[in-house]
């Protein structure tokens, strides 16, 4: 996972291994924000995430 901190994208696109915690860590420095990620993706659990799915990163 590329490591894309500062102005997040509006979108991430879940990679082999991706975690919520992970993806919170790199595009807000955070691994703990990662409820923001799941409430702006219409609550997707942790262990629902699939490779290729594309998720909305809330600035």
């Amino acid at each position: 996972m590329a490591n894309k901190q500062g102005n997040p994208p509006t979108t991430h696109t879940v990679e082999k291994d991706d975690i919520l915690f992970d993806i919170a860590q790199v595009y807000y420095g955070d691994g703990n924000q990662w409820p923001k990620i799941s409430s702006a993706n219409g609550g997707v659990k942790p262990e629902d995430l699939k490779v290729g799915q594309k998720l909305q990163i809330p600035a």
